[in-house]
């Protein structure tokens, strides 16, 4: 297994809970980011140490790149677009209790997937919902989830993995034109990983899992009944989510969280930067007319 994968400093903002990173534009050169409870969205460029910051006022779990440049901005309760005033994306239920979104990825057929959680992260009173040009709601696809995470689909496009963080687990769902079949396998990770969280995938189909309360993102081959080919230390115990970057996309960015934990180190909340040695794939775009 390969370990000596070093690590950088990406961006030193200290981030209450740093997620859903995203590579967009020109050579996948403008990375974006959000601090869901910080209410933020951070961009920067690869090749500048310039970056923005924009305080948005509510929660924001997620962001979407569209195909005319602009961002879906997964606020709460309603996602709407920067460029596109048609779109505005808000689910239809009367909560039992405060819930938001969490992780969001648009699926090889063109259609967004919408994971939510409660705040209170109650057992099964979240849920992973599907949204298709034209749909007037988001429709629920996987009820009783918890904490709705990391999303990626295969090269062939045959299957969806999915993770739903207190299950310990990746769920394996059989995939064709935007409809999940039934679920064809589970893999589960050994406790002692933490909670599984944000993920992609690779050229190779390995995935990219980060790992909360892990300290680090470890690749596992799909191709060879799940095995553990990489894992990336990271100085920051709540490790996030990644997403690959660069002009040939062989560049990871991790982000991390320190949610108020005073004995969290000096790095928590930061997002770093590293080269996995594997060629990626990019972040897929929502398409908008």
């Amino acid at each position: 297994m390969k370990s000596n994968i070093s690590i950088e400093i990406f961006n030193h903002e200290r981030l209450k809970l740093g997620e859903g990173p995203i590579a967009y534009g020109t050579n996948n050169e403008h990375i974006a980011w959000v601090d869901i409870l910080g209410q933020k969205v951070l961009k920067q460029e690869l090749s500048s140490s310039a970056a923005s910051i924009e305080n948005m006022g509510c929660d924001v779990s997620f962001l979407i790149p569209q195909s005319d440049g602009g961002l879906l901005l997964g606020s709460n309760p309603t996602i709407k677009s920067e460029t596109n005033t048609d779109i505005s994306i808000s689910r239809h239920e009367i909560d039992s209790e405060p819930t938001r979104w969490n992780d969001a990825k648009v699926g090889p057929s063109g259609e967004l997937w919408l994971g939510s959680m409660s705040y209170a992260e109650t057992s099964g009173a979240a849920a992973l919902y599907r949204w298709r040009s034209g749909d007037l709601f988001p429709q629920k696809q996987i009820g009783g989830t918890t904490v709705s995470n990391g999303l990626a689909w295969s090269s062939d496009k045959s299957k969806m993995y999915f993770i739903d963080s207190p299950t310990q687990s990746l769920q394996v769902f059989s995939y064709a034109e935007g409809e999940i079949l039934g679920k064809v396998e589970v893999f589960n990770f050994p406790r002692e990983y933490g909670y599984p969280d944000g993920m992609c995938i690779d050229s190779e189909d390995g995935l990219w899992v980060a790992f909360w309360m892990g300290s680090a993102v470890r690749r596992f081959d799909t191709k060879q009944g799940f095995k553990e080919t990489h894992i990336i230390n990271t100085p920051a115990a709540r490790t996030t989510s990644c997403v690959f970057a660069g002009a040939n996309l062989d560049k990871l960015i991790i982000t991390s969280a320190h949610m108020d934990d005073t004995t969290a180190s000096e790095s928590a909340g930061k997002t770093f930067i590293c080269e996995p040695g594997v060629i990626g794939t990019p972040t897929s775009q929502l398409i908008v007319d």
